[in-house]
């Protein structure tokens, strides 16, 4: 008898043992699950589309669709990310171009004015295409020829690679190599506003969804930057928004799903920016 008790002592102490086991296995378990990364797509690229973007991610994440991390970096940054791997999904503020076409799938999410920006001191109000390019290009350096103070232009421009930088110039029609040798180069939407804002004699150009109180806004070829002469094409300062994956990958179909959605289009629209039907 006392045998058979002592037998089941040790049973009763063995399964103590394995269901206590068992417990902090499953606590450990559980504790490094509640300790493993959320984010299910990193996303990065454009500044202009950046703000947008995080306000999309942060609703995106509210939703439970997954979670989103969001980084800057530039056009360039976004495209090259979205290539080598680095991000899931890349941001770019203009086309794709050049091998970007072959390696990537760039879906249009948006549409979004360019403004140029002067100091709130500058009486100038507005210029034309063709002036902003012979600012741009050094032909014009004192704002008195375009009916402004006697001071000399200080020409703010954003950094190689940027899709505002690739945009601007190619809709006011002068080349990356043409920009004038003192150009201020910022590489961030807000660091452009901020030098103008404290500069009387600087001007910039910044996505119009950017646009604070900080900065004037300059009528082009006599129409005001709004979503409605976006939308109508009537102001010519405009690009396109883009997300690009690679080639066939599926990445980005869920966040696509997302923003074409009538929640997606608000945030959009509440940034000032105009949404675009989903191509087929």
């Amino acid at each position: 008898m006392k045998r058979i008790f002592g037998m089941i002592g040790i049973v009763v102490v063995c399964s103590l043992v394995l269901v206590g086991c068992g417990g902090k296995s499953d606590a450990k378990d559980d504790s490094a699950n509640k300790n493993e990364p959320k984010s299910d797509l990193v996303v990065g690229g454009s500044t202009s589309i950046q703000p947008l973007m995080e306000q999309i991610a942060e609703s995106y994440n509210k939703a439970g669709e997954g979670t989103i991390t969001v980084q800057g970096g530039g056009s360039g940054v976004g495209t090259k990310g979205a290539t080598d791997g680095t991000f899931d999904v890349g941001m770019a503020s203009r086309d794709l171009e050049g091998s970007e076409v072959d390696a990537l799938d760039g879906t249009e999410i948006a549409l979004d004015g360019i403004v140029i920006i002067v100091n709130k001191d500058n009486p100038v109000k507005e210029l034309s295409l063709e002036q902003a390019k012979q600012i741009y290009t050094g032909e014009i350096t004192n704002w008195k020829d375009v009916g402004g103070n006697d001071q000399e232009i200080a020409v703010v421009s954003r950094e190689e690679g940027s899709g505002t930088r690739d945009g601007f110039e190619s809709i006011v029609g002068f080349e990356t190599d043409q920009l004038v040798a003192n150009a201020d180069i910022q590489n961030a939407t807000g660091a452009v506003t901020t030098s103008v804002s404290g500069n009387a004699q600087a001007i910039g150009y910044i996505s119009m969804g950017s646009v604070s109180e900080e900065v004037n806004v300059l009528t082009v070829e006599g129409v005001d930057a709004s979503v409605e002469t976006v939308k109508d094409g009537s102001y010519k300062l405009q690009r396109p928004f883009i997300l690009c994956v690679k080639k066939d990958s599926n990445a980005g179909d869920k966040l696509y799903d997302f923003i074409f959605s009538d929640e997606g289009k608000k945030l959009i629209e509440d940034h000032k920016y105009i949404p675009v039907d989903r191509a087929e």
